[in-house]
């Protein structure tokens, strides 16, 4: 179990380091740093990081669970989250999924590939 969580930790990595870049990218388009359509910019590309965590996170997981860390893993993280986040919302408008269902996602991904990436 121990050893587990150490590899979830590890994979968790990936998608926190992301989090500074683009805290810095919100940080630089709130215009009293830069101005016009620069600020623009980095706020738009700031704000697509933190907009899409659910998403990061789940893909992020899911690779770094993987064995010889495959793309379909991550892959199917993604297609986890977009198909929960979906399903949630057609349940219920108004349920915020958040990062957690990333998290879920990329950990359940991850496992099932590594028990059947040789079918």
């Amino acid at each position: 179990m121990l050893s587990f969580l150490q590899k979830i930790g590890k994979a968790l990595m990936t998608p926190i380091a992301v989090l500074p870049v683009a805290a810095l990218l919100l940080r630089f388009g709130f215009g009293d740093i830069f101005e016009g359509q620069s600020a623009e910019i980095m706020l738009a590309a700031g704000g697509a990081v933190f907009d899409n965590l659910d998403l990061l996170f789940g893909i992020g997981i899911a690779y770094g669970l993987a064995k010889n860390h495959d793309g379909a893993a991550a892959l199917s993280g993604a297609v986890g989250v977009l198909i929960a986040k979906d399903v949630y919302h057609a349940i219920d408008p108004d349920i915020k999924t958040g990062v957690f269902i990333g998290i879920i996602m990329g950990v359940l991904s991850g496992t099932l590939y590594n028990r059947f990436y040789k079918i």
